[in-house]
């Protein structure tokens, strides 16, 4: 079978390759002037193809599946404002180094200025935040175009998963016409027969196989590893992360160390075997008071990957900006951002925690220095008990939702409060739950798509808890819906605007305060699952939720679960909550 056309043609090729590099997943929006790649994707069959009506919801879409497998999904738009609608989604994967492939159609340069329909400047469109950007000429039938098309893809594969991996945008131009109509002398003979469609190789090899060796020498460990012994304090800080090795990493140089362990809920850190008696979960509470920050004083602090998510944590390194502070990152921004580091390794965090443990001597620190933690955050855990455990509020919300997703299950935490929540009140667990988040620019938007991207990736039972903002920006996705083949269980708090915002000193000047920064809505979230026919429940006590939580035999698909909290009540016993966590903790100093 020869391809019809130069346009069919130069699709077909780019699936391919792109197909032998490695790319599953696509997602697509509507529109005409991408028909040739939507056609050559749907046509390949290695292909999930993954329909969108907003481009936004669709670029993060491609970015969850991104972020749950490391390896980079498509996202493909029509010409204009359709590719526009991307660059929240690239400004997300650009700073939490995650892969993702932005395949923007677009009319020929030539119309480029000259008042044509539906054309925009798409080159250099999402400026530097790509790893690299590619306008690729418009399409033809010649055997050496094509094969710069396949190198095209290979260097696009390259700098999307090269350290530190992040999205890469191809610009493709299509003249009409756009089906797959045949143009007779349009394609060089031969070029267009498949099955080695514009000069692939014969077996499934790309045209240019990418290696991309990264590892930490042997001498660089060792020198690192018998710094770190030397430590009598030693503290090793882990922050958000979509690499599912960081967070067992973490906890076995912790463990070699007998250092605890302050790690964020999206480190992978906190929910993984080993965690336990390492992981100090609840810092939020444990580090609130100046003396409880003096007194727990390291001598060393290992940081690996970005700065955490707790304010606490923030505060408390800095308070001891005077000692050793090791980063190890190989991300392309420099994290540090309170000019701490003495030292900066630039590697990846996961690989060189591991190889360090591998290196460092049986006999740890004073075992009563993370000893001295686990009892301080042991009196935390009390006082805070009969909040969790008594009092209805979104610590309480969060706790009990972190503590029941599956083992081996998916736990995407929103932004705003619901990472907050779960990083204060939450427990550790000895057993590994998939944590996934967008920390990179920390946006509301693109977080329902990204998690169901995520889900359906995994393919293992998953729990997003979100805020009702935080939905309604993208409620788009469920009203488009995604065929989910596992269970999903999106648990919204609902408390009627921003909570986020009573934590911050604007709280007291209303007005705007309410109306403005809030944001107050009064949108019925039973009629949103509704109009997205998907189930709903009401979870308005501690016992309704935990029979919703604990529920067996899941059916597959989405499930909204509503959890109405009234804000200024929540932010009284947040409050309430961490300064009895506050006191406990000081009367044991």
């Amino acid at each position: 079978m020869t391809a019809p056309n130069r346009g069919t043609l130069w699709a077909r090729a780019l699936a391919e390759e792109l197909a032998r590099h490695g790319l599953r997943h696509v997602a697509v929006g509507s529109g005409s002037r991408s028909a040739p790649l939507v056609e050559a994707f749907t046509r390949d069959g290695r292909f999930e193809v993954h329909p969108h009506v907003d481009e936004r919801s669709a670029a993060f879409f491609a970015l969850g599946i991104g972020a749950a497998t490391g390896r980079p999904a498509g996202v493909v738009t029509t010409s204009g404002t359709a590719a526009a609608n991307l660059f929240p989604a690239v400004v997300e994967a650009s700073q939490s180094d995650v892969p993702l492939l932005l395949l923007t159609a677009d009319r020929p340069a030539r119309l480029r200025g000259f008042d044509a329909n539906q054309t925009i400047d798409q080159p250099g469109l999402y400026g530097g935040y790509p790893r690299a950007a590619f306008d690729l000429p418009v399409a033809t039938g010649r055997a050496g175009d094509l094969a710069l098309l396949r190198a095209a893809c290979a260097r696009a594969w390259a700098w999307m998963l090269a350290p530190p991996s992040g999205p890469v945008h191809l610009n493709l131009q299509f003249d009409k016409p756009l089906e797959p109509t045949p143009v007779e002398g349009d394609v060089e003979e031969g070029v267009g027969s498949t099955p080695v469609l514009g000069g692939a190789r014969e077996d499934d090899r790309p045209r240019t196989g990418v290696w991309m060796p990264a590892a930490v020498s042997d001498a660089a460990l060792v020198a690192l590893a018998k710094r770190v012994a030397a430590a009598d304090r030693p503290l090793v800080v882990c922050g958000p992360t979509h690499d599912p090795a960081r967070g067992p990493a973490a906890v076995a140089l912790a463990r070699a160390l007998a250092a605890p362990l302050l790690a964020d809920p999206l480190s992978g850190g906190r929910f993984a075997r080993g965690a336990p008696g390492t992981t100090i979960a609840r810092a939020e509470a444990l580090l609130g008071r100046e003396d409880a920050r003096r007194t727990l004083a390291p001598d060393l602090v290992i940081r690996l990957g970005p700065a955490p998510t707790s304010a606490a944590v923030d505060r408390y390194l800095a308070d001891h900006a005077g000692v050793p502070h090791i980063v190890i990152d190989r991300g392309r921004r420099w994290k540090d951002h309170r000019g701490l580091a003495s030292e900066y390794v630039l590697a990846d965090p996961s690989a060189a925690a591991a190889g360090l443990a591998d290196r460092l001597p049986e006999d740890g620190a004073d075992p009563a220095w993370r000893a001295g933690w686990l009892e301080l955050e042991e009196a935390a855990v009390a006082a805070l008990t009969p909040f969790l455990e008594g009092e209805w509020f979104e610590g309480a919300v969060a706790a009990q939702v972190a503590g029941a997703v599956e083992t081996g299950g998916t736990l995407f935490l929103g932004n705003s409060m619901p990472i907050r929540d779960v990083d204060a009140f939450a427990g550790a667990r000895d057993e590994p739950v998939r944590t996934v988040g967008f920390r990179g620019a920390s946006g509301i938007d693109g977080n329902v798509s990204g998690a169901l991207g995520a889900a359906l990736a995994l393919g293992a039972p998953a729990t997003a808890l979100i805020g009702d903002l935080t939905l309604l920006h993208d409620v788009g996705a469920l009203l488009v819906g995604c065929r989910l083949e596992v269970p999903f269980r999106l648990v919204v708090i609902q408390n009627r605007g921003g909570g986020i915002f009573h934590m911050l000193p604007i709280r007291e000047y209303d007005p705007p305060f309410t109306r403005h920064i809030v944001m107050p809505q009064d949108v019925e979230l039973s009629a949103v699952a509704a109009a997205a026919r998907i189930p709903h429940r009401l979870t308005a006590t501690l016992e309704d939720l935990r029979v919703e939580l604990t529920e067996d035999d899941r059916p597959p698909g989405v499930r909204l679960v509503e959890v109405p909290v009234d804000r200024h009540e929540n932010w009284k016993l947040r409050r309430a909550a961490l300064a009895a966590a506050a006191e406990a903790v000081a009367a044991r100093i």
